[in-house]
């Protein structure tokens, strides 16, 4: 990945993942007493008026024309690959405002709530469509109800979520005010990485022992035309025959964050492993 500073930008339009901003000002505005386990909120008005600073800086940073915010809806396709998808979330407490501050979000700053995917997924629709990848655009016309895909521009995706960076094109860090620009080869590398170990924050299972350092050795180490063959081959190890190829399917379903006509790159017709 290329870092640069902000003057060497030329693009127009910022995708922002609003789901980050929820929750960050959300958590920012309450306190939990140590002892007790109490949580005690600032006043919503309160908690309102910082995200709409919040969100100001990240817009002014950015030195975009325009900008669009993405939310996720509470479902989405991935929860039907696996039913235990983001089930290590489950139980853990929400930020008191959080409904309130998404609703500000929308009322606001005209977020948009996406339907069956996520933000990630329409930040990186628009990101690659732009990209030049396609002029095919999903869904006859449309990434969603009520909303067509712009005409291409030059794009950044303003977010922390390190998943993103599976996307090509530019990238915001707003917490590090960092910029990086990666290369469709890095972002699929990065993929395939996810692939060997999972990712822990979604209770994506990967390939025990096998943490990013060895996982990116493993690929550098394998050609690149087998690294499906070879992470099929890690599944069967781990999970036996039957699960292991099921896991790996379904894991590229959860992990792969869709394109505007990109494919998720894993081949799966490999046979040539014995039962």
């Amino acid at each position: 990945m290329d870092y640069f500073e902000q003057e060497d930008l030329t693009y127009t339009r910022a995708l922002i993942d609003g789901d980050i901003i929820a929750y960050r000002i959300g958590f920012a505005a309450q306190k939990t007493d140590k002892e007790t386990g109490l949580v005690t909120a600032d006043p919503k008005p309160y908690a309102l008026h910082s995200c709409k600073l919040y969100v100001n800086q990240i817009i002014e940073d950015c030195g975009c024309d325009s900008y669009t915010i993405y939310l996720s809806p509470k479902k989405t396709f991935r929860n039907k690959v696996r039913d235990d998808y983001k089930a290590n979330r489950k139980g853990v407490a929400k930020p008191v405002h959080l409904n309130a501050i998404r609703t500000y979000l929308i009322s606001v700053f005209k977020a948009t709530v996406v339907k069956n995917i996520e933000a990630d997924d329409a930040m990186t629709f628009q990101q690659s469509f732009n990209q030049g990848l396609s002029d095919m655009r999903p869904y006859g016309g449309y990434l969603w109800d009520g909303e067509s895909m712009d005409k291409p521009d030059e794009t950044c995706i303003v977010s922390i979520d390190k998943d993103l960076l599976m996307c090509e094109g530019s990238h915001y860090n707003f917490v590090k005010k960092k910029w990086t620009y990666v290369s469709e080869e890095e972002g699929i590398r990065f993929f395939y990485q996810q692939m060997i170990t999972g990712d822990t924050a979604d209770n994506i299972k990967g390939i025990k022992g096998l943490g990013k350092v060895k996982a990116s050795k493993l690929l550098k180490d394998t050609a690149r035309k087998d690294w499906d063959n070879m992470i099929i081959d890690l599944y069967i190890k781990e999970f036996g025959y039957d699960e292991g190829r099921n896991r790996c399917v379904q894991n590229s379903q959860l992990l792969w964050i869709l394109r505007s006509c990109l494919e998720m790159p894993m081949d799966f017709s490999y046979e040539q492993v014995q039962k």
